[in-house]
């Protein structure tokens, strides 16, 4: 089982604390309070509510290889939890906007049905939290402040979910435009965000500068770095290491051939 299985039997880690341990905290409750996650995922594991519980706490000193795998949660978590809040950015949660996240996690994650009804709970948690969005990116960003790649990740696949029902209403870019702001993104990284996401899914037009995250101006080295760390970036063991887990190998693998194919326009435009 992937990433989500490890809900089960878990406990909070470095999600302790904050909003993220609250939805957490009521998912693991859930799986030893009910039998929930055995309903048909059709519908009512969407439908869900409930209050978080308390009593899960940091558990001890973790290994390397655990602290790993906590890394990779959190980053489930905080991808999950923030598409639940911005699903509910005009007001109310459309079916479109849940068909578009399961589609997401069974296509582009390739998550069994077990895994995608752990994630309709931490869906549902979320959603129904009185934690407003800014705290929940208050966690996100100090989990990650030394990893600015994964909360870009984060904004390219909260946009990647947004549109896949064909249409980015105005109050969700709006939200995801906040949520970049308030981890601590520029919105030239909002910008490289969202024409990663348009060249890897075919958009000509999208410019290669933005998605390497540098200016048209910029020498012929600038850009050549760029193109170098990002690639070392997304080398599969750096991913591990640092939040994203295998079941994200085929984002991981769009977004690295989105950036060759942006340095490879540059290349070809500068003769290079």
């Amino acid at each position: 089982m992937g990433i989500f299985g490890s809900i089960i039997g878990g406990t909070l880690g470095m999600l302790a604390g904050g909003p993220l341990g609250m939805v957490l905290g009521s998912v693991i409750g859930g799986q030893i309070g009910s039998d929930s996650a055995q309903s048909d995922f059709g519908g009512s594991p969407y439908s869900g509510g409930g209050t978080a519980r308390s009593g899960y706490e940091r558990v001890g000193r973790v290994n390397p290889r655990q602290a790993q795998r906590d890394l990779q949660l959190a980053f489930a978590m905080a991808l999950t939890s923030l598409a639940a809040k911005v699903a509910k950015a005009d007001g109310r949660v459309t079916q479109d906007e849940i068909e578009a996240f399961d589609h997401f996690l069974k296509h582009s994650l390739h998550l069994s049905l077990e895994e995608r009804k752990l994630a309709a709970e931490v869906f549902n948690q979320a959603r129904n939290s009185t934690a407003t969005t800014h705290e929940f990116t208050d966690q996100v960003r100090s989990i990650f402040r030394n990893q600015p790649d994964r909360l870009r990740d984060i904004v390219t696949i909260l946009l990647a979910i947004a549109l896949a029902d064909g249409h980015l209403h105005p109050k969700e870019e709006r939200l995801i435009q906040q949520i970049a702001r308030d981890l601590g993104l520029s919105e030239r990284d909002y910008q490289s965000c969202r024409a990663t996401y348009k060249m890897s899914h075919g958009e000509p037009e999208t410019s290669p500068y933005e998605v390497l995250g540098v200016s048209s101006s910029a020498t012929d080295a600038e850009v050549r770095a760029a193109h170098r760390r990002l690639v070392r970036e997304y080398h599969p063991d750096v991913l591990a290491s640092k939040g994203l887990s295998e079941d994200f190998t085929e984002f991981a693998h769009e977004k690295m051939t989105a950036i060759n194919d942006a340095w490879s326009r540059v290349k070809k435009q500068r003769n290079l």
